[in-house]
């Protein structure tokens, strides 16, 4: 019995201290401490902290009616556009359309310029080039490529096979193909054309002083106060219709016409048609005017028409100096003889006056070279030479013909 006892008091003890040694356990752990739910951070996935990747919606696309903004900057194509719809214009398109020879011949002259040996390279790849150039350089292309024409010229004189590409760098730096204007440069090309075509660089050379001097105008010394043109460097220009250049002959017998003077006019225009079609059409508009004055002459005049004629002369100086005072008597003698032409220049005098409602001797004398001939009134030789028709540079008259009458404007 008190073995059990003994027994019952050993096991408490080992209990206690069990218990004991727990607590002294706890009380060296670190506490647990459990925080309420609400407190509790979520575990997010790691795109959460990233920006959200969105994924596109399975809906259909918006409808452009309902929000136009959203349409995207490409252009967009119309469905209901047939096939045969015209296609937009380039750049280029303003080149006039050219029938099926001259294409074909556009295509041999660009396969003949660009041998493998190099531009200009051989005497058919520099004409070639030079041709281009021109074409290049009256829009036969594009509305206007001169920069283009340019490039052209400088393969076709790249080995001096071709001198009159040296025309074309001449002009070129004269009016500027590339950008501004250098006239040292066209005064070299012109110095390595003067060898072979004298003048067509004494022409060009022309061209290149008048763009630095002023037009001279000369005041004849009759109480008229008709004036003369004379072309400025007068010499060069001379000089270079000596030596044949077509240009030249027509500039001084434009300046002949301007001046009054018909038949230097005609004598240079013939000159320098059989190689300027310019020139075989002024020559046209001359004889036009010469067949218009011989019908008139070749009617009866009437006694009104006599006296006109005798106004026309004396207010116009031929023959005696300009008498202004017997001129507006006459005209008013035959306006009232029924001469037409007289009442339009009465007309034409008094529309006028000074402010002391006498004559305006200052616009009578600008009068003088009107005619009064026609309801409208038509400019005498002296303003013919502003219709002559001129080539558009100084280098047309050198295209072949079968490209000149494609880009020319001439009538037919």
């Amino acid at each position: 019995m008190q073995r059990l006892t003994g027994l019952g008091l050993l096991a408490l003890l080992v209990a206690g201290a069990s218990v004991q040694a727990a607590i002294v356990r706890a009380a060296t752990l670190p506490p647990i401490t459990m925080s309420a739910p609400a407190q509790h951070q979520d575990i997010r996935p790691a795109t959460a902290q990233a920006p959200a990747i969105q994924m596109p919606s399975p809906s259909a696309p918006p409808s452009p009616d309902a929000n136009p903004q959203a349409l995207p900057a490409a252009p967009q194509i119309d469905p209901r556009a047939a096939p045969s719809a015209p296609a937009l214009p380039t750049a280029r398109s303003g080149a006039p359309r050219l029938d099926p020879a001259l294409q074909r011949e556009l295509i041999a002259l660009r396969r003949a310029a660009e041998p493998r040996s190099g531009f200009g390279s051989t005497q058919a790849a520099a004409n070639a080039a030079w041709t281009l150039g021109l074409i290049e350089l009256h829009a036969g292309l594009a509305p206007g490529s001169p920069a283009q024409a340019q490039v052209w010229f400088e393969r076709a004189a790249r080995y001096g096979r071709q001198p009159l590409a040296y025309a074309g760098l001449a002009w070129c730096a004269i009016d500027g193909c590339g950008g501004r204007p250098d006239p040292s440069a066209a005064a070299q090309a012109i110095a390595q054309l003067r060898p072979h075509h004298r003048g067509r660089a004494l022409y060009l050379q022309w061209l290149l002083d008048t763009r630095t001097q002023p037009m001279n105008v000369r005041i004849n010394g009759g109480p008229e106060g008709v004036s003369s043109l004379l072309l400025p460097s007068r010499d060069v220009l001379e000089s270079a219709a000596a030596a044949g250049d077509p240009q030249a002959h027509i500039e001084l017998g434009l300046e002949a016409l301007a001046n009054g003077n018909l038949k230097d006019a005609r004598t240079q225009l013939e000159a320098a048609a059989p190689r300027s079609r310019v020139a075989a059409a002024d020559l046209k508009l001359l004889d036009q005017q010469a067949a218009k004055a011989a019908q008139r002459a070749a009617v009866a005049p009437s006694e009104g028409d006599e006296l006109y004629e005798r106004a026309r002369r004396l207010h116009r100086g031929v023959g005696a100096p300009p008498n202004y005072a017997e001129a507006l008597r006459l005209y008013q003698a035959a306006a009232t003889k029924g001469s037409a032409p007289a009442r339009r220049m009465l007309g034409f005098i008094t529309s006028r006056l000074q402010p002391d409602g006498t004559v305006n001797l200052a616009w009578m004398a600008q009068l003088a070279w009107l005619d009064s001939s026609s309801a409208l009134p038509q400019l005498d030789v002296r303003s013919l030479s502003t219709l002559m028709y001129r080539d558009p540079t100084p280098l047309f008259d050198l295209l072949p013909d079968l490209w000149q009458r494609a880009l020319s404007t001439l009538p037919p």
